[in-house]
């Protein structure tokens, strides 16, 4: 897949290659890829040169989504990497996202069937409509946990959730196999994008690759917050904290209010529970090597530091 990757953004035209590549190079997780893969080895009539090309077709559609982001935050690092936008400028990072989204459905033609392609059409549609709604939602104190969990479902957790199904799908696997895979995936997104959050509160630049506190300083509301503005009885100050928190002390007295307030252990809980739904799903499916590999993700997203 790798490999595949590698081949694919390699251009005629040398500014592309160096541009939709230097994502590529930055590393990363290739979660969404694994899934896929591991969703495959379900099915006996599974393809390895088809499911590799879902499997790149989804952390090409996962970079894309990146690269626009980091356009809409104002990012300039990311996996201790200079961002594209912060590279070459915020419209050579457009037309570089659009391209990656370009030969991602081009993959998904190819390997793709129907069921494949409808439910990576819908993904995309739901995580834009989901940025777009959480981008009315900024820097308004009054978001609820639900406002939340139905953010983070459309921005991330359905995404994880068609990738580990398209492997599954592509390999021609039966209902029984792909709706619990679907299942585990949703949860496992909605895990990873808690812990992603509170990381986001907690760990260092060196640890994550990016600046840390990027949520306070756009005015995020994620769920440490919400739950602080809900039960400390300094949820006064914290507004007012999060009103003006572009300085280092403000974000490190919004994060003492959160310590205080169990935010923060909340937030973790409630990723376990998750982990915990996701291998639920799991005993669903046949005893096999894959099926361990995902329960062993599961427990690594919730307890990763980086």
């Amino acid at each position: 897949m790798e490999r595949l990757l590698r081949e694919i953004l390699a251009s005629d035209v040398p500014l592309v290659t160096d541009v939709t590549q230097h994502p590529l190079r930055g590393g990363g997780k290739r979660l969404r890829p694994a899934l896929a893969i591991l969703g495959s080895r379900f099915c006996l009539s599974s393809r390895s040169e088809q499911v590799t090309g879902l499997a790149a077709a989804a952390e090409l559609i996962h970079m894309a989504t990146l690269i626009h982001d980091d356009i809409v935050d104002g990012s300039v690092t990311r996996r201790g990497r200079d961002t594209v936008n912060a590279r070459w400028g915020d419209r050579m990072a457009v037309l570089a996202g659009d391209f990656l989204f370009g030969v991602a459905f081009t993959l998904v033609a190819r390997w793709g069937n129907q069921a494949v392609i409808d439910s990576l059409s819908r993904c995309v549609t739901e995580m834009a409509k989901g940025e777009m709604v959480q981008f009315g939602r900024i820097r308004r104190l009054h978001n609820t946990e639900a406002d939340y969990l139905d953010w983070i479902e459309k921005k991330t957790a359905i995404f994880i959730a068609e990738s580990v199904q398209i492997g599954a799908t592509g390999a021609g696997a039966s209902d029984e196999i792909r709706r619990p895979l679907w299942s585990y995936g949703r949860a496992l997104g909605l895990c990873f994008q808690i812990v992603d959050d509170v990381l986001d509160l907690t760990s260092s630049v060196e640890h994550l690759g990016k600046p840390t506190g990027e949520d306070i300083r756009n005015g995020t509301p994620t769920l440490p917050v919400i739950h602080a503005l809900r039960e400390s009885e300094e949820r006064n100050q914290l507004k007012a904290l999060l009103t003006d928190g572009h300085s280092e002390g403000s974000q490190r007295e919004v994060l003492d209010i959160l310590e205080r307030a169990g935010s923060l252990e909340y937030a973790t809980e409630r990723a376990a529970s998750y982990a915990t739904s996701a291998r639920r799903e799991l005993a669903k499916l046949p005893d096999i090597p894959a099926r361990d590999a995902l329960a062993s993700m599961a427990d690594h997203l919730l307890h990763r530091t980086h």
